[in-house]
């Protein structure tokens, strides 16, 4: 039973998939950025449920905070950084 954000943290640095998708996001060096959504909630729900396989996702939200530059062909320009660097990954960026 998943009770703590430890206990959270450490379902996710177990899963090497997940660690290499943050590492992925890691490198576009972006400000305050977090991965959420249904990164983390599908990987909750499936530890749960014991569940033999991981459930799919529609999109890896990658979201951040820049107020310097808020220009979405920038968003649209590292997201095309993510799918060279990890292809067959649904990447989205937003700030």
């Amino acid at each position: 039973m998943l009770k703590t954000k430890e206990d959270v943290l450490h379902v996710i640095a177990e899963d090497a998939w997940m660690v290499e998708i943050l590492r992925s996001a890691q490198f576009l060096g972006l400000p305050d950025w977090w991965i959420c959504a249904g990164f983390v909630r599908s990987k909750i729900w499936d530890k749960q449920q014991n569940l033999p396989s991981r459930t799919s996702l529609t999109d890896i939200d990658v979201i951040y905070f820049d107020e310097e530059n808020i220009n979405e062909r920038k968003e649209k320009e590292q997201e095309q950084q993510l799918h060279r660097l990890r292809t067959g990954i649904p990447w989205s960026v937003k700030n």
